[in-house]
């Protein structure tokens, strides 16, 4: 579909200048004259750099305006406003003009008579299913403002957790990357040098330092081999992983890692519990969320679990029978359910649950960090030692010989 370039007046007086991807010139007048915009020029846009360098260019979309946009909308839907109005408002307000031509796009939808839900479907890649689910189940119980408010707070609390994450990985990324790069300055530039007048002087080399030498005349012959297979299996890795097998195996051995298994799980559960109070509370049928959530856990082994778990409460087993047949749920998740089940009163406990983990969560977090922080302490200790004693044992050698 080709992309057309308008410049035109809003109804402020506003110069709004914009790229439009649509069919024909006419399909832009009609889009322009429903947002409320006087054309002063319209064109089509054939862009002179590549596409690959287009979408190099292309400002991504930030969870944080996503997190943004809902706060907004469910602002001014609380205060009254209808949603074509608060679609309308938001397109002026968005900053990132991809954003911008996606609500545009949703409000051009849903002005021609689409649902809301129907309208985020077709962005899935900005809008995942479960927000188009949710506000689906807003739209058919009339509380579409309170389930964008509870989207908007999940939406928070799961970039927050990247954040933790990230920010608790920093420091090892960073030390281990400093540690690979002096590794190999130390192994192509200095190690080469010694060797020579080690050779020269005849010296008899320890293990150490016969074992960096021998790394050395590895990275001299085979270098450019050694770094084709590292390039070529890292390729082959993340292809593989991209293919459902692949993702699906990888995603299990995620949650058998050290350190990173157990958080792995428990933020997948806190995701479970979020989402499920989400979905149930908008009223949609619990096969449905259950089906949904699996597919939005965010990690397949935890996702197959749920829809074995779907498969129980198909045959009437209820909620809580199945669950204790999983191995990835604890028995006090399975309890809590099993209470709320039983107490009509499932919202208000995967409400708890979701609360529980978030502090797990931040628990594992700190545990995680405070458990690295000394590991890397000890490698980086044992790799000066072993440089030291590797570079610095043939020159006392060879001072007691000149001795």
């Amino acid at each position: 579909m080709p992309n057309f370039y308008y410049r035109a007046i809003n109804n402020f007086g506003q110069i709004v200048e914009d790229v439009l991807e649509a069919p024909n010139l006419g399909v832009v007048t009609e889009r322009l004259d429903n947002w409320g915009l006087t054309p002063l020029q319209i064109r089509e846009h054939k862009p002179i750099q590549s596409s690959f360098l287009k979408k190099l260019n292309e400002k991504k979309i930030k969870s944080d305006e996503i997190v943004l946009f809902t706060k907004q909308l469910t602002t001014l839907l609380k205060a009254g406003v209808p949603l074509l109005s608060a679609l309308e408002a938001l397109v002026e307000q968005a900053s990132n003009s991809k954003l911008r031509s996606i609500i545009q796009d949703i409000y051009i939808s849903v002005e021609s008579g689409n649902s809301f839900s129907d309208a985020l479907d077709k962005h899935r890649d900005v809008f995942p299913k479960l927000y188009a689910s949710s506000v689906r189940a807003g739209e058919m119980s009339g509380s579409l403002d309170e389930v964008l408010e509870r989207m908007a707070t999940m939406l928070t609390y799961e970039k927050e957790t990247r954040d933790k994450i990230k920010s608790a990985m920093r420091y090892p990324i960073i030390v281990v990357c400093a540690l690979v790069l002096a590794f190999v300055i130390l192994i192509l530039m200095v190690i080469p040098k010694f060797a020579a007048m080690f050779q020269q002087l005849g010296a008899t080399l320890p293990l150490p330092t016969r074992v960096l030498i021998a790394i050395n005349d590895l990275f001299q012959n085979y270098g450019i081999f050694i770094f084709s297979a590292v390039v070529v299996l890292f390729l082959a890795f993340k292809r593989y992983t991209k293919t459902p097998k692949g993702h699906f195996q990888w995603d299990q051995i995620k949650l058998r890692l050290p350190l990173f298994g157990p958080l792995i799980l428990k933020n997948s559960l806190s995701r479970f519990a979020k989402m499920f109070e989400t979905l149930n509370r908008s009223g949609l049928p619990i096969l449905e969320t259950l089906g949904i959530v699996a597919e939005t856990v965010g990690n397949l082994a935890v996702g197959e679990e749920i829809r074995k778990i779907s498969l129980g409460v198909q045959k009437g087993e209820g909620l809580a029978r199945p669950l204790r047949r999983s191995e990835l749920f604890p028995p006090m998740v399975v309890r809590m359910i099993a209470i709320g089940e039983q107490s009509g009163s499932l919202d208000s406990m995967l409400e708890n649950i979701s609360r529980h983990y978030d502090i797990e969560v931040d628990y594992a977090i700190k545990k995680m960090t405070s458990m690295i922080e000394p590991l890397l302490t000890v490698v980086i200790g044992l790799f000066v030692a072993f440089l030291a004693i590797s570079i610095f044992m043939p020159m006392w050698n060879i001072m007691g010989l000149i001795h």
